[in-house]
């Protein structure tokens, strides 16, 4: 993929609204993303219900909820370290080499942004995985999710180089915000009041995610313990 955004655009042109080193970063800050914010949480979840290991986990002196969230933070704060160098490569690489213009309203946007794609990713992540409650293997159904949000979330390519049609439908659901919504605050900037609208969608997407996560994960438990005894 990095050589097929290399190779796509040649001098000024550009594609969906991106020059050629655009949709190099854009391509590059996708990938650090995801590498970031998508957990396979709900994998985990599969995996312990099914193996019994979920059992051991209720008996924790912590909701299962937050024992997730928690492994989450833990195993992404390790990713952080691991990406650091990386991290500052591409720093060098934006301001200096590619001249791009980042201020620090941009950096606040964007790390607001990364931390509600967590937020949002973790939730979302969750409530799938909370299916395996009442389904037997989840394996065939992960796998096509995995493919369906990282199109719907402009994984394989901007959003924005799709048909105005499907770009006003993708605007209005939550996948965006996994991956390229946080990187276009960064490379491609936008005013205050389209950052902060996005934002408050996210937010209502979060709030939504939060009540739909809450009454699958009651169900869910308490079909788990009627099974387990």
């Amino acid at each position: 993929m990095f050589y097929l955004w290399s190779s796509i655009l040649n001098g000024d042109e550009t594609l969906g609204g991106f020059s050629r080193n655009q949709l190099i970063l854009y391509y590059v800050g996708v990938n650090f993303i995801n590498f970031f914010v998508w957990y396979a949480i709900d994998w985990e979840l599969n995996s312990d219900i099914h193996s019994g290991e979920l059992s051991n986990i209720l008996h924790k002196p912590i909701s299962i909820q937050k024992y997730y969230f928690f492994r989450m933070v833990g195993d992404r704060m390790a990713n952080l370290f691991i990406l650091s160098p990386l991290i500052l490569m591409g720093g060098i690489y934006i301001i200096i080499i590619s001249k791009s213009k980042i201020s620090i309203i941009l950096v606040f946007q964007f790390l607001i942004s990364l931390f509600l794609a967590t937020v949002l990713w973790f939730l979302f992540s969750y409530i799938v995985g909370s299916l395996a409650f009442w389904f037997e293997n989840l394996f065939f159904v992960l796998l096509v999710k995995e493919v369906l949000v990282s199109l719907l979330a402009g994984y394989y390519f901007p959003i924005s180089i799709l048909p105005d049609f499907w770009q006003s439908i993708l605007q209005w659901l939550p996948f965006q915000y996994f991956s390229s919504f946080p990187i276009n605050v960064l490379i491609k900037g936008m005013t205050g009041k389209t950052w902060l609208m996005n934002t408050l969608l996210e937010l209502t997407w979060i709030v939504g995610f939060g009540v739909t996560l809450s009454f699958v994960s009651r169900k869910g438990l308490q079909k788990y313990s009627d099974v387990a005894g």
